[in-house]
């Protein structure tokens, strides 16, 4: 699939270095409607975002709130990200809304240093104009969480008891707010002016989220209306006609041009035409330019664009307003030389650069050339010439590409120099985009991309189907494409995105899907943390007291309290056995107080087992910088478990202990292992070593090393990317009843 793609690809062509600055897509008040300020089925888009989505949303932004932590409604410490993932997933409200909220509310968006006031009030919620800061509503939900979970649950209570609530504001009935008639056509624009019964405050809301989230396809893209030949690039959030088919040849790649409605289109306010091709040469009064994709660079005079063997008839006349929306670009000058580009290769070492004004931009990946620079020819160097040039940055990826990384199965697009996971094949249809022109790049090329927000389907992409999702359905996770997905001795058929089965004894994998393909870690990550702490030396009869500023991890989910002291041995029950996050961080912390350089053994030990797609970037999983695939963990797996110690608590299936400390008058922890597979009777094996992890963008992941009861043979089974975690045992239980009939 990889080599098909890389032959049949081809891009926009436009500088690979050149990034377009981020926009944020304006609107104008002649837009605004009062009564009609947001959809219902956007309000209740409740998958609009996942949490990583939401993250990426705030480091974009620089927001305050990407790097905050604070208790949850239940008192939880948790990221602002996680807080609000949760809620709106609860209450089944869209996330955007509520990140709307924060910024309407206190500025917490944007608020570089937030006040105590501003957190503790966050969304606004029970802060009325009769009592304000000292509504007993608000006063009984203080705080960043309290706030989070308000603003999302009150939002789905009006739509339960509209009926039952007179005060509750509906479609279709006339209000006077602040003097003006508003009649609200949907229920979600009714509970707002309920929430915020002022126009103004709504219209900010309006403002913000139009500004925000209205613009759904990425910078870069190119959109052609059904109904005419007219064909746009969308540009800063804007859609900029392309004049004729001159400019678009010498710009863009004319298969990248996506079919799209009318009223799509609509939704993109109109940037400055694009009018003339690439490398035109443009005369304004005396002065002279080049026309360099978005840029315009001065001829020194007219002597220059003789001299540079420019002939007359090639000049443009054309007036200011011509030059709209161009930037000035550097001077050329008659001793400027590659002023148009040319594409080396050096000889001693096939290093490829592109060559422009005298500095030298390396490119990584060739495909890369083919995309950007597909009408230039290579020219041959020799290493020591290299020595007369500047080095640049990196040829990049320009916006609007579509692009895998090899061995990784998902597929990305490129915008402001991020790269944006598709979510899934449904989006990547939705949205237009071909696979033909998906480019396969190399992993360094693609690691060194910056992630953005994944791309997702709006809510007016959205079918009905998606918009009659319950919240007992299943949350979607990251699939590979199954046109895309890679089978080893395919006998197996299952919805998981990747699963192995080996041979114990020789490690021989026998079937599998997905092998290679590199996916976030979760809880699996404990393993390794495990088998270092073991390797080196951690007494487990120590005494481990709690301490929550040292201690206390993302997904906290641990009853302790300040003081509290546990064994080491009883802290790795939790750990290994319910798989809790902050034991973890305890014994870690035990053996090493620099968590840092625990980590880097982690990745050394990864290393010196030969796994170069196996990276760790904490000791509990809950970060999405834990990757592995599963041939690899099968390898870290199988060590793991070899050893005694580890084997002993991966294999335990319940544990009842007692706190040596206690504070809070419950001093006893016991649990089932949370691979309920571990407690069943009647199957055909025993579970040996067990491991399961779940992060909503991992899916639900099970490792296992299981023994035939009949001959006692012994295969190691792991899934991972398991959608459906309500049932996250029985695909992973029907995989191993079918090694024990096949194999």
């Amino acid at each position: 699939m990889y080599k098909l793609a890389k032959k049949i690809t081809l891009f926009i062509i436009l500088l690979g270095f050149f990034i377009f600055p981020t926009h944020i897509l304006a609107t104008t008040e002649d837009n605004f409607n009062p009564h009609n300020l947001i959809s219902d089925e956007e309000m209740q888009n409740w998958q609009s975002m996942e949490r990583a989505d939401i993250q990426a949303f705030l480091v974009d932004k620089n927001s305050f709130l990407a790097n905050y932590k604070t208790k949850d409604k239940e008192g939880i410490t948790r990221t602002a990200s996680d807080i609000i993932a949760r809620a709106a997933r609860e209450h089944q409200i869209n996330p955007k809304y509520l990140l709307v909220k924060l910024q309407k509310e206190q500025s917490l968006i944007t608020a570089k240093n937030p006040t105590e006031k501003q957190l503790n009030g966050a969304t606004g919620y029970g802060i009325s104009d009769g009592c304000g800061w000292t509504c007993t509503t608000y006063l009984n939900n203080i705080g960043f969480g309290k706030q989070i979970d308000a603003a999302a649950g009150i939002i789905r209570w009006y739509y339960e008891n509209m009926s039952k609530e007179i005060w509750i504001k509906r479609p279709n009935i006339s209000y006077i707010i602040d003097n003006q008639l508003i009649i609200p056509k949907n229920k979600a624009t009714a509970f707002l002016y309920t929430y915020t019964p002022h126009i103004q405050g709504n219209k900010n809301f309006w403002k913000l989220w139009n500004d925000w989230f209205s613009q759904v396809y990425p910078d870069g893209s190119l959109l052609k209306a059904q109904t005419s030949a007219n064909i746009y690039l969308i540009q800063d959030g804007k859609k900029r006609n392309i004049k004729n088919m001159s400019v678009l040849l010498s710009r863009f790649d004319i298969k990248m041009v996506i079919e799209v409605s009318d009223s799509e289109l609509a939704n993109y306010p109109d940037g400055i035409e694009l009018n003339f091709p690439n490398y035109s040469i443009l005369r304004q009064n005396s002065q002279y330019y080049l026309v360099d994709f978005d840029t315009i660079r001065p001829f020194e005079n007219a002597n220059t664009v003789k001299t540079l063997g420019y002939h007359p008839d090639e000049i443009l006349d054309v007036n200011e307003s011509d030059l709209a929306g161009y930037i000035i670009g550097q001077k050329i000058t008659v001793d400027t030389t590659n002023f148009v580009g040319k594409l080396l290769r050096v000889k001693e070492n096939n290093n490829l650069y592109y060559l422009k004004d005298n500095t030298l931009f390396p490119i990584t990946d060739p495909d890369i050339a083919k995309v950007n620079f597909p009408n230039l020819i290579e020219e041959k160097i020799n290493l020591k010439e290299l020595t007369n040039y500047k080095i640049g940055e990196l040829v990049k990826l320009k916006d609007g590409s579509i692009f895998g990384i090899e061995n990784d199965n998902k597929i990305y697009v490129v915008e402001n120099g991020k790269k944006r996971h598709i979510f899934d094949e449904q989006v990547f249809n939705a949205y237009g985009f071909k696979w033909t022109n998906i480019v396969w790049i190399d992993q360094l090329t693609g690691i060194n991309i910056p992630t953005g927000q994944p791309l997702y389907l709006p809510s007016r992409m959205i079918t009905k189907e998606i918009n009659t999702l319950t919240k007992s359905d299943t949350t979607k996770i990251n699939l590979t494409p199954e046109e895309e997905s890679v089978y080893i001795n395919n006998g197996f058929v299952t919805d998981i995105n990747t699963y192995l089965v080996a041979d114990y004894e020789t490690e021989e994998i026998l079937t599998g899907k997905n092998i290679d393909e590199i996916r976030p870690m979760a809880s699996f990550t404990k393993v390794m943390t495990g088998y270092l702490l073991f390797k080196k030396g951690i007494n487990i009869e120590g005494k481990n007291t709690y301490q929550a500023d040292r201690h206390q991890s993302v997904y906290h989910n641990f009853r302790i309290v300040e003081g509290e002291q546990i064994y080491n041995k009883d802290l790795l029950n939790s750990m290994l056995v319910s798989s809790i996050n902050t034991p973890a961080k305890m014994l870690v912390n035990y053996v090493e107080p620099d968590e840092k350089l625990f980590i880097k053994e982690m990745n050394k030990q990864a290393i010196d087992w030969g796994l170069n797609k196996t990276k760790f970037t904490d000791v509990s999983g809950y970060d999405l910088g834990n990757v592995t695939t599963a041939r690899e963990y099968l390898k870290i797996f199988k060590n793991v478990s070899k050893n005694i110690d580890m084997k002993k608590y991966l294999g335990t299936k319940y544990y009842d202990y007692n706190e040596i400390k206690d504070l809070d008058n419950k001093p006893r922890h016991y649990d089932y292992n949370s691979n309920e597979l571990m407690n069943k009777d009647g199957l055909p094996f025993n579970i040996i070593t067990s491991k399961t992890g779940y992060l909503n963008e991992a899916g639900a992941c099970l490792a296992m090393i299981i023994e035939r009861k009949s001959d006692n043979k012994k295969f190691i089974i792991i899934t991972m990317g398991n959608p459906d975690y309500k049932n996250r045992f029985a695909e992973p239980e029907r995989l191993s009843l079918w090694t024990m009939e096949k194999l």
